[in-house]
């Protein structure tokens, strides 16, 4: 992780994470409300999530549904389910401690977890009609950065976030 330069303003921690905390309720809110038609507790699946990761045969996902399932799910049930896990997954990733010991907005741990929600805003917008980004992108305008070349969190994230996203994608 990068060092913090003490003669740059840390006033951009505080919206980013206002920002993060947002979009983190938010996938929440949209994961209970679709996961719970198919899980009997989506947030223990959440947890549990990691060994369907590191054993992710179809045996590991027959098991892993067999014990989190309400009933058996068709081919395009789990699929979303599998969505849903994996946009709690980078929603989770969004608070990688590293994101915070640097000195400014556009640092490269900045970057990486701002990356981590434009994939969570992504998957959040195959699985539900919220849209996500504009809100999170307002708050984000709060995190002014110490650069002149990026004026806040919004327009480092369009520079180098959603277009560099938008190049692997």
């Amino acid at each position: 992780c990068g060092k913090s330069d003490e003669s740059s303003s840390q006033q951009w921690r505080k919206p980013l994470r206002e920002s993060l905390d947002f979009l983190r309720d938010s996938l929440a809110a949209i994961f209970e409300e679709k996961g719970n038609y198919f899980l009997k507790d989506v947030w223990n699946a959440r947890n549990d999530y990691i060994n369907l990761m590191l054993n992710n045969s179809s045996e590991g996902k027959e098991k892993f549904f067999y014990f989190h399932s309400k009933r058996y799910l068709e081919e395009s049930e789990t699929e979303l389910c599998l969505r849903l896990l994996e946009m709690q997954k980078y929603s989770l990733l969004m608070f990688t401690s590293c994101g915070w010991f640097f000195s400014d907005l556009s640092g490269i741990e900045t970057i990486q977890i701002l990356e981590y929600a434009a994939r969570a805003i992504e998957l959040s917008n195959e699985i539900s009609t919220n849209n996500l980004e504009e809100v999170f992108l307002e708050k984000l305008s709060e995190a002014r950065s110490n650069l002149p070349e990026y004026s806040d969190g919004r327009d480092l994230y369009m520079k180098k976030v959603k277009r560099s996203y938008n190049s692997v994608s």
